[in-house]
Order: C-alpha cells, then structure tokens, then sequence
C-alpha cells in the first residue's frame, strides 16, 4: 500500500511540475507584457533612441510630397471611390469586382486592371455621385482640386522639412510628444480620464520671429505671381481682396513683410491650448473603465492587465502542490524544484532568443505584401524600426525573467546530486567486520 501511494504521489507531482513548466513561461511573458507596454518610458525610450524627433521633419517631408502618396487617386482612381463609398456602390462594385479585389483596390494594395476599370466604369456612373477624375489629383494641373492642395503641391520635401525644423525643434516636438504619452499611459492605467496634445510651444514660435520667418520662407516656395495675381495682392494691402498665395517681386515682398507679425497676431491667438484625443466622459455617464468587465474596452484592458500582473500565482501554488505531492527530502526538493525551474528557464530563454529572426521573417512574408501601394518605402521602414525596438526590449525582458528560473534552477538540480539520502548513506558506510 504504501508503494501504491509513493506510485500516486509522483504521478501527481508530474503532473503539477509539467503544469507548472507550462504555466510559469506563460506568467514570464505576460508580466513582461504587463510591465513594459504599460510604461511610458519605454515608448519615450524608443523614440529618442530611433532619433524620432530629429528625423521627424524628414520623414514628414518625405510622407507627403511622394508620388506614390500624392498621386493615390492618379495611379489607382478607384481608391477615391471605394474609400467613401455608399453602400450601393459597394455592392455594385463587389458584384463586378469580386469582395477581394474590391477590399485590394479600396485599401490601396495594388492598383486596378485596365478591364476592372472598365467592369466598374457603370457602378460609378450609376452610384458615385461625387466622381472624382485623375485630373484632378494631378499635381501639375492648376485648373482641378482645392486652392489648398494646390499651392502645398508646391512644396517639396526640402521645404516641409524646412518648415517644421523651423516650427518644431525637436525639443518642443519631443516635449509633445512625452506630455501625450504620459497622458496616454496614465489613461489606460486609470489615472486620468482624458489625453490631450499640448500646443503652447507651437504657438509660442509661431507668434516669434519664427512665425514671421516660416510665412516669409512659405511664400518664396511658391511660384512667382502673374500680373492678375499682383493686382489682387495689391488690393488686399489696400484693404480687402482675397489673399493670393504665390511669390511676389522683391519690392512688394519687402512692403507685405511688416504686415506678418499683425497677421499671425490675429491667428494665433485663435488655435487652441491643447488638441483633445480622448475626450472627458459627459456629466453623468460614467467614467472609462467603471463599467462591468467587457461592457467597455478600458475596462476590459484594465481587467487583463490585472490577470497578467497575477499570473505568476498559477505557477507558484502548482509548484507547492509539487512539493506536498512528491517532495520528502532535501535532494527530492532541489530536484522537484530544480528541474521544473531550470526546464521553463530553457525554454523561455529559447523563444526569446528566436523571437526576433521570426519576427524579422513573419514581417517580410505577412506584413510587407500588405502594405499598402501608397506608402513611401522610407515610412514602413520606419514603422519596422519602431516595431522592432519594442521588440527588442520586450525580449530582454523575457530572457532577463528566463535566467532568473534557469539559473537557480540549474543549480538546484546540481547541487542535490552532492546530497545523500540516509539510504545512500547507509550503502556507502562499509559494514564493519564483528570483533573476534
């Protein structure tokens, strides 16, 4: 009987060690998780080490003033369409097109085929009310588009990078950008029930020199005015026409200067303090991540950052049912507990260390083919940098955690080997021959 139960007793010790293998590495990847993607300094972190806020005029420059970018509705016309569509046209479109293609086309992976623009020539003749041509996305055409979208055409890359080095440092722009992700953090964390974007450093250079340069740098980037142009910006000096946006002769340049400091003075003033991301709740509704679980998603979120942050209570009580089941000395404790740690330590320490070769494989095979056509090559790099640092980090992290379990583990497991059960004892103690 007492063979049965010492049987019993390690079967179930097993049991409760591999559970506890299985458990452990998942409490060592969901506190990691928890610890890092709910703080903000990783995200600081990241962004001033990838050099972001320098970069950031740059990379701006670049996303806008792209020809895959700017010209989207040029090279893929029924991007336009489909994006905004009423729900006749979609139908209309998926019954010709096909959902997939319909959903490839409208999200910009790929442009449509000569014979699928002539399949769906009939669904935007029917049902597109607002047909926008290519013409009119063309950046060479003065006569289609908004006076807006024409005269920032103009603008190259050097320019918009120009621009905002010039309304932007990257100090501001970092001061910004950490105020909103602190915020951000704080909110998810259930600290504050807003986040908003501050705007005091952006209107302190704009209502400087700064703004008066930036007006002054932003005509000079325009094409030179026409004489039609020249006697409408005479007017406006004058007291009252429409504000023409070209480039003037030097002369008149000289004469509209003074009158920038007056202007900005006017606009400033009207942009508000701070942009709101999330909103304050209403009076009276409920505040976010009060509700029941599920019934909202901070709450949900706030729920399973709780999980994760208790997660590491599985493994330990699985270990004690280890140790009531099987443990009964000191070498079978260090090795119930040292092979389970040093096993989960391994393993672990192993996906961490693979993580980011398959990382770097599922990127280029699932993500990259579904970027969409539009997207300058420079920004998804960027966005992979990114990705990728996060990565890196949380990594660490996890193979930090790893040999925390390994390395006691491991020396658990060694050391019960120099540990002699009364037993061995007994065995290794020669009899002793009886006095004659």
């Amino acid at each position: 009987m007492r063979k049965f139960f010492r049987v019993f007793a390690k079967v179930f010790g097993s049991i409760f060690a591999m559970l506890f293998v299985i458990t452990a590495i998942l409490a060592v990847l969901l506190t990691t998780l928890s610890r890092q993607i709910f703080n903000a300094s990783l995200y600081k972190n990241i962004l001033t080490g990838q050099n972001i806020y320098s970069r950031f005029p740059e990379i701006v420059g670049v996303a806008i003033t792209s020809s895959s970018l700017s010209n989207t509705c040029t090279q893929n016309t029924l991007f336009c369409s489909i994006d905004n569509a009423s729900p006749e046209l979609q139908a209309c479109l998926k019954n010709v097109l096909g959902a997939d293609a319909t959903q490839a086309i409208g999200s910009g992976q790929r442009n449509p085929t000569q014979a699928e623009l002539q399949l769906a020539q009939p669904c935007l003749d029917q049902y597109d009310t607002n047909q926008t041509s290519a013409s009119q996305f063309d950046i060479g055409d003065s006569g289609g588009g908004s006076g807006m979208s024409l005269f920032l055409q103009n603008l190259t890359a050097a320019d918009w990078q120009s621009f905002l080095t010039m309304l932007l440092p990257s100090s501001d722009l970092k001061a910004m950008a950490e105020s909103t992700i602190d915020q951000m953090v704080a909110y998810l964390n259930g600290e504050t029930n807003t986040v908003t974007i501050p705007l005091g450093k952006l209107k302190e250079r704009l209502s400087g020199t700064a703004g008066a340069d930036l007006i002054l740098k932003f005509i000079n980037s325009q094409p030179g005015c026409t004489d039609k142009d020249l006697e409408q910006m005479i007017g406006l000096t004058g007291g009252g026409m429409t504000l023409v946006l070209c480039k003037p002769p030097e002369v008149l340049l000289t004469t509209l200067a003074p009158l920038f400091p007056d202007l900005l003075n006017t606009v400033v003033p009207q942009i508000p303090d701070q942009v709101t991301i999330i909103p304050p709740p209403k009076p009276g509704a409920l505040a976010p991540g009060s509700g029941a679980f599920g019934s909202d998603s901070i709450t949900t979120l706030r729920t399973v950052r709780l999980v994760m942050r208790l997660s590491p209570l599985v493994p330990l009580a699985l270990l004690l049912l280890v140790t009531l089941f099987a443990v009964r000395s000191l070498k079978s404790w260090l090795r119930w507990w040292g092979i389970p740690l040093f096993i989960s330590g391994l393993i672990t320490l192993a996906m961490a260390i693979s993580f980011l070769p398959l990382f770097n494989t599922a990127w280029s095979t699932f993500v990259i083919p579904h970027i969409p056509a539009f997207i300058p090559a420079d920004i998804a790099a960027v966005g992979l940098d990114l990705v990728r640092a996060i990565a890196r980090i949380l990594t660490q992290g996890i193979a930090l955690r790893a040999m925390i379990l390994l390395v006691p583990g491991l020396a658990a497991w060694i050391g019960s080997n120099f540990i002699k059960t009364r037993h061995e004892a007994d065995v290794s103690v020669p009899p002793v021959a009886p006095a004659s």
